[in-house]
């Protein structure tokens, strides 16, 4: 692949200037003048751009730490609810058991008013169901 041409210089640009003769030091003024501005402009750019990459980096990072501090009080309210669930489990089974060990007689009710409530509701707005687990246990 060839390789890309050459912008053209503001002299270049401009025509009339001489490399050489009098006119020379006003072209070449020019020329600076124009370069120095070329390179003020990109010289605030450049820092206006590091300073948004640096902003960028800084928001990552905080937003990882509050993730990462969200994600560990998660994790810790996950192992809470397991150490209740197994409580709760627990004292179902332990009261089905002794529900079984108790009854005077092993049939089975025979009317839904004579079986006990067999779901527990918890302060939490989620119901336990243990029709199955109960009437299974006893049957």
């Amino acid at each position: 692949m060839p390789p890309k041409p050459r912008a053209r210089t503001y002299a270049a640009a401009i025509g009339g200037c001489e490399s050489s003769g009098a006119g020379s030091d006003s072209c070449s003024s020019i020329v600076d003048d124009d370069y120095r501005q070329k390179r003020d402009r990109n010289n605030v750019a450049v820092k206006k751009s590091r300073e948004k990459s640096r902003q960028r980096a800084r928001e990552t990072a905080e937003r990882m730490e509050r993730l990462r501090r969200e994600n560990e009080e998660l994790e810790q309210r996950s192992v809470e609810l397991s150490a209740e669930l197994r409580t709760l489990k627990d004292l179902l089974l332990a009261r089905a058991a002794r529900r079984g060990s108790t009854r005077n007689d092993t049939r089975p009710p025979t009317s839904p008013s004579e079986e006990e409530p067999s779901s527990v509701v918890l302060a939490d707005p989620h119901t336990v169901c243990v029709d199955h687990e109960y009437t299974t246990a006893n049957s």
